[in-house]
């Protein structure tokens, strides 16, 4: 097993039940995003492959953020509607929008012209969009924190 499978599986496995129990679901969410976003970045900037491999334990908590959104999802929901909620959390992810955008992102700052060369350039997006997407996450789900 890839050492990037064998952290997914401590996260899903071991960590993910304690973490929310400890620090609740909204916490855990925003957890998740943020070592996302944090390992995205190290991924990124790596100018070598250690230092790569330093983001994969980071990037295996963003773990955390799926299960915890689900269940923050599943709890604002009837039980007749919990079959819709799965039905479109699927339809979203489903999306194949990502691949055009990193490969484009990957295209222009890697080609003659660029100003600046920039590899790490998708995983540096994709970190913005995480921290995004966690900014995003702590604000809609403030009410959340009060329940």
């Amino acid at each position: 097993m890839p050492p990037s499978g064998g952290c997914a599986v401590v996260v899903q496995v071991g960590l993910i039940g304690p973490v929310v129990r400890r620090i609740g679901e909204r916490r855990a969410l925003i957890v998740g995003l943020v070592a996302g976003a944090t390992g995205f970045a190290i991924y990124g900037l790596a100018e070598t492959g250690p230092v790569f491999w330093v983001g994969i334990p980071v990037m295996a908590l963003w773990g955390l953020s799926g299960a915890a959104a689900q269940g923050l999802m599943t709890a604002r929901v009837s039980a007749s509607e919990q079959g819709r909620l799965q039905g479109a959390n699927t339809s979203v992810t489903g999306i194949l929008i990502g691949p055009g955008i990193f490969t484009l992102t990957f295209a222009y700052f890697i080609g003659a012209g660029a100003d600046w060369q920039l590899p790490g350039a998708p995983f540096l997006l994709a970190a913005l969009m995480l921290a995004a997407a966690a900014t995003l996450s702590w604000r809609v789900t403030k009410g959340a924190a009060r329940l």
